[in-house]
Formats: C-alpha cells, sequence, structure tokens
C-alpha cells in the first residue's frame, strides 16, 4: 500500500482531530476574508447609432446587486481606432433606485470607411468604502450605414 492509500484514510481524521482548522494555519489565527461577491453589479447600454462624422449620446445603465458596493466607476476604452468618448471615466453613484445611468459623448473622429462594425468597450468597476475590485466591461458596437 502506497503512501496515496494512507494519506486518504488518515487525512479525514486529521481534519476532525483539528475541528475544521487548516492544517497550513496557525491556532487562534483568523480565517481568511472571505472573497468579494461575484455578482456585485451589471452594466447594459440603450440602442446607439452613430452615423459617419456625427457625433451621439451613449447611455449606460448600472445596476447595484449588492448593498456593499457604493459606486460604479465607468471608463470608456477604444478599440476601433479614431472613436472618441468624452468623459473618459465617470462614477455612477448608488442613489435611491438601484438602477442609475451615465452618459458618454461618442464621436467619429474618422473611421475607416471600411470598417463596417465598429466598437469600443465601456469598464466598469464595483467600489465599496474600502476599494475598487471587481470589474466587469461592456462591448458597444454598431452597423456604420
Amino acid at each position: 500500500m502506497g503512501f496515496g492509500y494512507w494519506a486518504m484514510l488518515l487525512l479525514p481524521l486529521l481534519l476532525a482531530a483539528c475541528g475544521g482548522q487548516g492544517v497550513l494555519r496557525p491556532p487562534g489565527s483568523s480565517p481568511p476574508p472571505t472573497p468579494p461577491p461575484t455578482n456585485t453589479f451589471e452594466l447594459s447600454n440603450d440602442p446607439f447609432t452613430l452615423n459617419r462624422g456625427g457625433s451621439a449620446t451613449l447611455t449606460v445603465q448600472v445596476k447595484f446587486n449588492s448593498s456593499e458596493i457604493t459606486r460604479v466607476r465607468l471608463e470608456f476604452q477604444p478599440n476601433t481606432l479614431r472613436v472618441l468618448g468624452s468623459p473618459r471615466e465617470q462614477d455612477v453613484v448608488r442613489g435611491s433606485s438601484n438602477v442609475q445611468t451615465a452618459q458618454f459623448t461618442i464621436t467619429d473622429g474618422g473611421i475607416d470607411p471600411q470598417e463596417k462594425k465598429p466598437f469600443f468597450y465601456i469598464y466598469g468597476k464595483a467600489c465599496t468604502n474600502n476599494n475598487c475590485n471587481q470589474q466587469k466591461s461592456i462591448v458597444v458596437q454598431w452597423a456604420m450605414p
């Protein structure tokens, strides 16, 4: 009988003897921090149209799913060259409603005429009173006439 066989037999006994205490954690130490929730907020956007050489307003909805989240930091990030967004960053603060909105002015700064489906990203980062950590994004894409 190999080592693996004996380890399988002894592991439950060791765990029971430790009362669930991690074998590598010193007795009396505090447990590891709980990971942050994974579904703290959602991002979506209204239908979007941008004509060549023009500007349009993009509205982004932020739905707060966790009471720990106080704000979501939104950031415009171009992918297709010559798509401009203003502002580049803004905070959406939790309000009396769980759904809040933000607006970006998107401008065609000379998108290549061959580009039929330009796109860009809006990134959102969840923030609590202590830090900003979890990040999500949406891809905003539209057809050019």
